[in-house]
C-alpha cells in the first residue's frame, strides 16, 4: 500500500526561520502484513507544537528532546483510528494516540506504545 509521509529535507539552522523547503512529501510502500502486538492505523490528526522547532537542528539545546534526522519521517503527537489489529487489547475501530506518531497517512505501530482514546 502506498502512503504519504513528511520528512525533514534540510535544517533551518540555529537562528534561521523554518520554511516549507525544510520539509518534503514522499510516497513509500507500507507493508500489508503486521506482526503480533502491532496495529495498522490511519492518521486523523497531527499536533504541531513549539518544541518541534528544536528538533529541526542536530543540537536541540536539551537533553530530553532528540533531533529529527535528515531524510527521515518526522514525528510528534498524533491521533488515529485502527484499521487492522494483532494486539490483544486494541481492535479495529479503536481511536489511539501517541506522542511519537510518524507524520504519514497510515502507519504500523507497536500497540504497547499507544493509548486508547476513551469516550465519556
Amino acid at each position: 500500500m502506498i502512503v504519504q509521509r513528511v520528512v525533514l529535507n534540510s535544517r533551518p539552522g540555529k537562528n534561521g526561520n523554518p520554511v516549507a523547503e525544510n520539509f518534503r512529501m514522499e510516497e513509500i510502500c507500507l507493508t500489508d502484513n503486521i506482526n503480533e502486538g502491532q496495529v495498522q492505523v490511519r492518521t486523523l490528526y497531527l499536533s504541531v507544537d513549539p518544541y518541534m522547532r528544536c528538533r529541526m537542528n542536530e543540537d536541540t539545546g536539551t537533553d530530553y528532546i532528540t533531533p529529527w534526522q535528515l531524510s527521515q519521517v518526522v514525528d510528534g503527537g498524533g491521533i488515529g483510528i485502527i484499521e487492522e489489529s494483532k494486539h490483544t487489547n486494541l481492535t479495529k475501530g479503536d481511536f489511539v494516540t501517541s506522542f511519537y506518531w510518524p507524520w504519514q497517512t497510515k502507519v504500523i505501530l507497536d500497540g504497547n506504545n499507544l493509548e486508547k482514546v476513551i469516550y465519556i
